[in-house]
């Protein structure tokens, strides 16, 4: 780096030739790379000259070009002949260009030293760019600005010291890699407890299911976490430098507001770790406001109100802010911190120029192994096709659906028009300053790299779609109480071997067994009187039985007399009612002995008359019924298994004493000698299922082992479920090794034919065409 004569900065090259196509060649005294400037740049350049200051530049460029260039413009310039060493600095500019490395930045004297703002001196991300951000001045997470190297000014400025502890809290992990790695360690743990408990979270999901809810919901939350990002961000600044960083709100796409910290100044000349925990801290907050948000969760998921749903909504906008903030084809803070770390500004032209064998040296502030920007290219290349994919399957369907064609070709415009402004706000008005694009022929590697793609593209590949499964076992049986009644005793314990028909449980039979007694009394009694009918009676049996008769007209005449006089004596108030109600039924049993005497002498001394002997069929007949019923009624209190099988309830061993009504479950009964698996399937890709099928399972218990099988049955229909429509399948596992129970549940993959690898991973967007562009056919 040349040492400074003249007080402004300066223009200088070691070469500069008019070609013939008009503009000038200029070689750098700093490495000697040559760079193409237009006439009207190469002199605006040379205004430049070292006497001049900024605002005598402009003055300048205004009559020599015929319009005034704003100071954000000529800063820009200043910028990019900086960055392809074109421009020195002065004695009152004495900026040089921001180091690339932390080996630039010992050698400049930066580092070692807390930088400070001075009064009428600007930190040294004022001239070309920030390490973050490769010519691009101001901030070092600048992303927004009309040019290359521009950051838009704050809309709103207001204090953020009394946030900054708030910062260092969220901040708890940024000074220690190991607490880092803890931390998305801790992350990841708290996400995968959430899947656990997938159907709680479900629940609470649900409830912001209401369109305004979700908005309100998702706007704040997003608000939120940008807010605590910035703010951590702002405690990582003061922390480096002990200064308070400009903190407010600025404009983004579509007068968008968002949060932002002005990191420009000091921290930029700050070492690369530093620089790197600034950039980090925004991931850092919302990672732990991840973590808090899901722990809070678990503890009030349970409790009624707002709070767990608000806790739910909050995880996962963290996931979606989280998977924003590391998209690496975006410039945002992922793309910040490899920059940082690779100590390459230009990390994404680099990696895309190598991936197309473009060659523009002046971008090659550090130039990378072509491996590595290879690796980063393609990621990015996958990363916006899994984008073009989500939004095609997700919106473009839902958009299809609902509004048909007229949605796909508005979301298709909204969707270029983003794309368009993305590009644009790319575009630099010199972002073409110096070196060449060219576009080299395949040669000998190339072709066989594109051999290798289209190898790989139209490899065979099985297409297995896949959906969550239950295991069920072979046969399953519930044992319920046939009568009502208390268990007094149980017999088995869950997970005993019984058989079918064996009793598991006895309830209280006290009632039945009277009854079935009292049954076979009726059926004696009335058996007897049908013998005595056919056979006929002896004299003596008559004559007892006209003696029955005269007993007891003798005693009905003396209760009804004895009745009568108390009735008197009744209603004289000479006795009590109650002793008047005993007379009186005494009488009445009286009249009922009496009938009962009559009707046997009838009995013994008639003749036994065809209507007579058919009146005690009927009724032998119905006792016989009884005592059927009464003894199944007996035989319903020994409960017993329905099949074959191993016993299985929870509450089976505290069962003695309970009270159960009819139909009340006690018991199951499981034959799990066979299992069966009921997989889920999307309707999408039910077509390609066939019976005979083979299939694969994986219980979330037994992740290690994938458990084969055969497709047995296909469901008629398909179920609506909140995920979308289903169709179940049933597969018969092969092997049943104890480990894989009824109940448990995974996900399982259903061979179903075999295609090119590109075909099996893009079968959304063919089905997409394939489907929703035929139905817009006339």
């Amino acid at each position: 780096m040349e040492t400074p004569r003249h007080p402004y900065r300066k223009f200088v090259f070691a070469a500069a030739t008019r070609t013939a196509a008009g503009y000038y060649s200029v070689t750098s005294p700093r490495h000697g790379r040559s760079f193409r400037l237009e006439p009207a740049e190469f002199e605006l350049a040379r205004l430049f000259d070292g006497d001049r200051s900024g605002s005598e530049i402009r003055g300048s460029s205004a009559r020599l070009t015929g319009r005034e260039f704003s100071a954000p413009e000529l800063e820009q310039f200043a910028n990019e002949l900086a960055l392809a060493g074109l421009l020195a600095p002065g004695t009152q500019e004495p900026l040089p260009v921001p180091p690339q490395s932390d080996e630039e930045a010992t050698a400049a004297g930066w580092l070692g030293q807390r930088a400070a703002p001075g009064p009428d001196v600007a930190a040294p991300s004022t001239v070309p760019g920030s390490l973050s951000g490769g010519g691009r001045m101001g901030t070092l997470t600048s992303l927004w600005g009309a040019f290359r190297g521009q950051s838009d000014p704050l809309a709103w400025s207001f204090p953020v010291k009394p946030f900054l502890w708030l910062g260092a809290l969220l901040d708890w992990a940024l000074y220690s890699s190991v607490l880092v790695y803890a931390l998305i360690a801790i992350s990841f743990g708290a996400v995968f407890a959430l899947w656990a408990n997938k159907v709680g979270v479900a629940a609470d999901v649900v409830r912001l299911a209401h369109p305004l809810t979700f908005f309100l919901m998702a706007v704040g939350c997003l608000f939120l976490l940008e807010f605590l990002g910035e703010v951590a961000r702002a405690a990582a600044v003061r922390r480096a430098t002990g200064v308070v960083p400009r903190f407010g709100i600025q404009l983004g796409v579509g007068l968008v507001p968002f949060f932002k910290t002005d990191t420009s100044g000091p921290i930029e000349a700050a070492d690369r770790a530093t620089r790197m925990r600034v950039v980090g801290a925004a991931m850092v907050s919302t990672l732990t406001v991840e973590v808090l948000a899901i722990g809070a969760w678990f503890v009030f998921h349970h409790t009624p109100g707002f709070l767990p749903v608000f806790c739910i909504g909050l995880a996962v906008a963290a996931m979606v802010w989280m998977f924003i903030l590391v998209n690496p084809l975006a410039k945002r803070d992922g793309y910040h911190v490899l920059a940082n770390w690779m100590q390459a500004p230009d990390l994404r032209e680099q990696a895309l120029i190598a991936l197309f064998g473009y060659r523009k040296p002046w971008l090659d502030t550090r130039r990378l192994p072509a491996t590595t920007l290879v690796v980063y290219g393609a990621l990015c290349f996958a990363y916006l096709a899994w984008i073009l994919i989500w939004l095609v399957v997700f919106p473009g369907e839902w958009l299809a659906g609902g509004w048909g064609p007229a949605g796909v070709v508005v979301f298709l415009a909204v969707l270029g028009y983003y794309i368009y402004l993305q590009v644009s706000r790319m575009l630099s008005q010199r972002a073409n300053i110096g070196g060449e694009i060219v576009i080299p022929p395949p040669n000998r590697l190339d072709w066989i790299i594109i051999g290798a793609i289209v190898a790989v593209a139209l490899f065979p590949w099985p297409y297995e779609p896949s959906g969550d499964f239950t295991v069920l076992p072979h046969a399953r049986a519930d044992v319920r109480a046939l009568i009502s009644g208390d268990v007094r005793k149980v017999l088995v314990k869950e997970g005993d071997l019984v058989k079918a028909g064996d009793v598991i449980a006895e309830q209280a039979d006290d009632e039945e067994q009277a009854a079935v007694a009292t049954s076979k009394a009726d059926i004696a009694r009335l058996f007897a009187q049908l013998q005595l009918l056919k056979s006929g009676a002896r004299p003596e049996e008559v004559d007892l039985a006209k003696q029955e008769v005269a007993t007891a007209q003798k005693k009905y005449d003396y209760a009804q007399s004895e009745a009568q006089r108390q009735e008197r004596a009744y209603t004289q108030k000479a006795v009590s009612e109650q002793q008047y109600q005993h007379f009186l039924s005494e009488a009445q049993v009286g009249q009922q002995q009496l009938l009962e005497a009559k009707r046997h002498l009838d009995l013994v001394s008639g003749a036994a008359r065809p209507e007579k002997l058919d009146e005690i069929k009927a009724e032998l007949a119905s006792a016989q019924a009884q005592l059927q019923y009464h003894t199944q009624q007996l035989e319903y209190t020994r409960i017993r298994a329905p099949v074959a099988g191993r016993v299985v309830s929870s509450t089976l061993l505290f069962a003695v004493g309970d009270y159960l009504e009819r139909g009340a479950l006690l018991a199951r009964v499981e034959d799990s000698d066979k299992l069966q698996v009921e997989i889920r399937l999307p309707e999408t890709s039910i077509g390609e299922i066939a019976v005979g099928n083979r299939a694969c399972a994986k219980a979330w218990g037994v992740p290690f082992d994938c458990y084969g099988g055969t497709v047995t049955q296909i469901a008629p229909s398909a179920d609506n479920t909140p995920d979308g429509r289903v169709v179940r399948v049933l597969m018969q596992v092969d092997k049943v090794d104890g480990q894989l129970r009824p109940e448990m549940t995974g996900y399982a993959k259903v061979h179903a034919a075999t295609y090119p690898l590109i075909v099996a991973f893009t079968r959304p967007v063919i089905r997409f065409f394939l489907v929703e562009i035929w139905s817009w056919l006339p």
